[in-house]
């Protein structure tokens, strides 16, 4: 009983330190921002039927967001190392309140696309300065589970998002999307409360072209890339396929919905689960899993059916690869000598290349074909992934030495001699006593065979 109120004692003063206040900051910031991202998602038939836009011009739409993270991961790195994470995530954040108060006021598709753009940017900064403030400050063995509540916030925002389509087509556009835009000042406001995190001590700097040559952080990085395909291609394709099932704006969004919520409520286990156990089981489940359920997604022929799969396809298997895939980057980044700052922007760029052709993609060649190919193309690129995850061996980081985890062969140290011993042995053999020379150890015992 003591050891749990220890426990939960040294529990209470971790949540009530200003780290703590901060994690709250970038869980609300993130959330924030990914409920503008999915807030599309059920706008998007609004928007074909509005404009007449085709099935290629609606994937263009959706992937003009990601395809801003690009420059916007870029530039959020740029500004961190040199002025600091708070202020590239207050840039983000002023960025999106102009940006998407004026995407409620487009009156055709080549403007919102450009509007979205922008967001995407803005949103490279908000995750680049945010992950990284979170990372910096985040106990090393209790990251996992750290980057687990923020990840689960940022999903909990795509639950806001769809309700907040919904309301911006029942209510219109424009009211709703310009007070989105005072709440990110708002927001802007808060993060200025909060204090610039210490800058990591300088060290062994690894070149960023290294990074290539790197098998784990390049297995991340392509972790992190499927997952965003798929989440591009399945956020352009399901909605679209429920609309033709008959399926209403409010059912689209109550689906991605409920989708969300069991992300939310897997995230923190999984990232708990990472820190004890390591990346290579959630990773091989989620793979396995969402690679099965992929490829069962196109027979679904109605309504209900097809809600079931998409909730249960994108709830819970692509939550389980998503927090280690990030730990796998940040771990083997900081092995190499890489800043925090490098590591998420190589994370935020394999997440907006990933979307950024995973939706125009999965558009194009549907129309071409129809919506079972690249779902199906998708099943085989995860299953073929299992190798390189196999092969990687991946377990928990343990903070040991290496020297100290080898496997040493047991042997027989001399002991120290005492004060008496040492006294005793000084003296000549005449001066020794019998009982003195009976005390003394003998060789076999001071010096014992060690055995190569």
């Amino acid at each position: 009983m003591s050891a749990l109120r220890l426990r939960r004692s040294a529990r209470w003063g971790r949540d009530h330190s200003p780290e703590h206040g901060t994690v709250v900051l970038i869980r609300t910031l993130l959330l924030f921002e990914a409920s503008l991202y999915s807030a599309v998602t059920p706008v998007l038939p609004h928007y074909a039927h509005a404009f007449g836009a085709s099935k290629p011009a609606v994937g263009m739409l959706a992937a003009a967001y990601p395809a801003g993270m690009l420059p916007g991961a870029l530039v959020a790195g740029w500004i961190a190392t040199r002025a600091g994470v708070r202020r590239t995530t207050l840039v983000g954040l002023l960025v999106f309140a102009v940006s998407i108060a004026g995407f409620g006021f487009g009156t055709d598709i080549a403007t919102l696309d450009l509007l979205r753009f922008v967001q995407g940017a803005a949103c490279g900064c908000i995750w680049g300065g945010g992950l990284t403030w979170v990372i910096a400050i985040a106990p090393r063995e209790r990251r996992g589970e750290v980057l687990g509540s923020v990840i689960g916030a940022a999903i909990f925002g795509t639950l806001l998002g769809p309700v907040l389509g919904t309301l911006a087509v029942a209510l219109g556009t424009q009211i709703v999307f310009l007070m989105v835009g005072v709440v990110s000042l708002a927001l802007a406001a808060w993060t200025l409360q909060h204090p610039e995190p210490p800058k990591p001590e300088p060290g062994t700097r690894t070149p960023f072209r290294s990074l290539s040559r790197n098998p784990r952080i390049m297995l991340g990085f392509w972790l992190i890339l499927l997952e965003a395909c798929t989440l591009g291609a399945t956020g352009t394709l399901l909605p679209l396929r429920l609309a033709r099932f008959g399926a209403s704006g409010i059912a689209i969004g109550a689906t991605f919905l409920v989708a969300s919520l069991l992300s939310t409520i897997l995230a923190a286990p999984i990232g708990r689960l990472v820190d004890r156990r390591g990346a290579g089981l959630p990773l091989l489940v989620g793979l396995v899993i969402t690679a099965a359920l992929l490829a069962t997604l196109p027979l679904a022929q109605s309504t209900l059916a097809l809600a079931v799969l998409s909730v249960i396809t994108l709830g819970g298997p692509l939550t389980a690869y998503t927090i280690p895939a990030m730990s796998i980057i940040t771990e083997s980044a900081e092995r190499s000598g890489i800043s925090l700052v490098l590591a998420t922007m190589l994370l935020n760029l394999a997440w907006a290349l990933g979307e950024t052709i995973g939706a125009p993609a999965a558009a194009n060649i549907s129309q071409a074909t129809s919506d079972a190919v690249p779902l199906l193309l998708l099943t085989a690129i995860m299953l073929v992934t299992l190798g390189p995850v196999l092969r990687a061996r991946l377990t928990v980081t343990s903070t040991t030495p290496a020297a100290a985890r080898s496997v040493v062969q047991p042997t027989v140290t001399k002991p120290k001699p005492t004060v008496t011993q040492q006294t005793v042995a000084e003296r000549s053999g005449s001066e020794r006593t019998a009982s003195e020379r009976a005390r003394e150890p003998t060789e076999v015992e001071c010096a014992p065979v060690v055995r190569r």
